[in-house]
């Protein structure tokens, strides 16, 4: 596991953790635990990025998975955990995975208000490796609903990044909030997944554009310390 960042004088700056490839087992945990020291005052603003040993399923705190969903996953071998985040269900072994934990400026804290605040910061960080980004304009999914397959990346909402010109979701996000601290988690596509997704989920999923992972992380670390955290 490696760090970067530190605490300036200015107030706290973003931390990087690049924890490369990981087992399934304890990423959601470690994630909750990163926003647990961050409450504690025990740790800075830490961005956390990863990858998946194998494919697994996380799905959102307040979802109910479609059976479909459930057997097919027992049939393919495929894990299921649960996130401390909302939203529906993602595909991981093919992504990026990111996790933030921060404490925005707003004194009351809204999951939308948040959305808006890092939206522009993370379309900036696509921008910079030349793809066009925008924010999805869905209203958020029902967790409860079975008719997208249960899956997060078949609606773009407004908590998403998608593509500017082909509409594709670049990046599926959900949030936690406690007290005056917030967990943001984060998947981006980085090729097609090597597992069936139509059978998972009922559809596919369309190819992401060419991104190298490296990129990708320095983009979104800079992206969000130069506007977040600069001072």
């Amino acid at each position: 596991m490696a760090g970067r960042g530190h605490l300036s004088a200015g107030g706290p700056r973003l931390r990087l953790l690049n924890d490369g490839v990981c087992p399934p087992e304890g990423n959601m945990e470690r994630d909750l635990a990163l926003l647990e020291s961050l409450v504690q005052g025990e740790i800075p603003p830490t961005l956390r990025v990863y990858q998946w040993a194998s494919p697994a399923i996380t799905y959102g705190v307040n979802q109910q998975l479609p059976p479909r969903v459930v057997e097919m996953c027992q049939q393919l071998g495929i894990p299921l955990f649960r996130r401390p985040t909302g939203g529906k269900a993602v595909l991981h072994g093919h992504d990026l995975t990111v996790s933030l934990v921060w404490r925005p400026a707003q004194t009351r804290l809204y999951p939308r208000q948040v959305y808006f605040q890092l939206a522009p910061v993370l379309i900036e960080a696509f921008q910079r490796l030349g793809v066009p980004a925008t924010q999805g304009n869905a209203a958020a999914p029902n967790p409860r609903s079975h008719e997208d397959g249960g899956d997060c990346f078949a609606v773009p909402a407004i908590a998403d990044i998608v593509h500017a010109e082909t509409g594709t979701k670049l990046m599926g996000c959900a949030l936690l909030v406690r007290d005056d601290a917030v967990l943001m988690q984060g998947s981006i596509p980085l090729h097609l997944p090597s597992v069936p997704v139509e059978r998972i989920f009922g559809h596919p999923h369309p190819a992401p554009p060419p991104m190298n992972a490296e990129q990708l992380i320095d983009a979104l670390f800079h992206a969000l310390q130069e506007n977040l955290f600069s001072g």
